[in-house]
């Protein structure tokens, strides 16, 4: 028996429908668990948070103490999302390059058009070599002039809980009015827990 793979036989839109297929599972699952993590924190509907998928990187199994840095970007235009959680996501993936990086995620507040990224390190030096890579500056290049509002935290913790520590992180820009950056406790400072 032959196989018809010819041009125009449809054989080719296979493929393109088992990838839409699997992004559309891994959207529902990733749904599903942002709303079970969001009603579990008892925060407000505007304050839901829906996430990516946390990408890991080469210090993933350092046993801390870890930087935290969130990034969070307030576009004027609902446009500006889109594009900043796909240049995000791209820039992500460029972790592998950096020894330090503990790993990565991007996320979106809806209801406050709010969305950046979340990434924790195992040094400083390698949140300075990330914000050094081409393409992350390219990309505050491009929306830097555009007038975004873009806030920021670090803080450090001996220990994490992914969803937990974007949460704390979230609170506290939530809870400060300084829009460049909130610095929390270094580690060696008897207030820094693990959050």
């Amino acid at each position: 028996m032959r196989i018809n793979r010819a041009k125009g036989s449809g054989m080719g839109h296979y493929n393109s429908d088992v990838r839409d297929a699997t992004t559309l599972s891994r959207t529902v699952r990733t749904v599903r668990a942002t709303w079970a993590h969001h009603r579990d924190s008892g925060r407000s509907l505007s304050a839901l948070v829906i996430n990516s998928r946390w990408k890991r990187g080469p210090a993933s199994n350092s046993g801390g103490p870890f930087m935290v840095s969130l990034t969070q970007y307030t576009p004027r235009h609902l446009t500006d999302v889109a594009d900043i959680w796909r240049a995000s996501e791209k820039l992500g993936d460029q972790l592998a390059e950096i020894d330090g990086a503990v790993g990565v995620m991007t996320y979106v507040q809806p209801g406050r058009r709010h969305v950046g990224s979340l990434s924790i390190w195992a040094d400083d030096n390698g949140l300075t070599q990330f914000i050094k890579l081409p393409y992350h500056l390219e990309i505050m290049d491009k929306y830097r002039p555009r007038g975004l509002p873009i806030r920021s935290a670090k803080w450090w913790t001996s220990e994490f809980r992914v969803h937990a520590v974007l949460n704390h992180s979230l609170q506290m820009l939530d809870t400060e009015n300084e829009r460049r950056r909130v610095v929390g406790p270094k580690p060696k400072d008897p207030e820094c827990g693990g959050k």
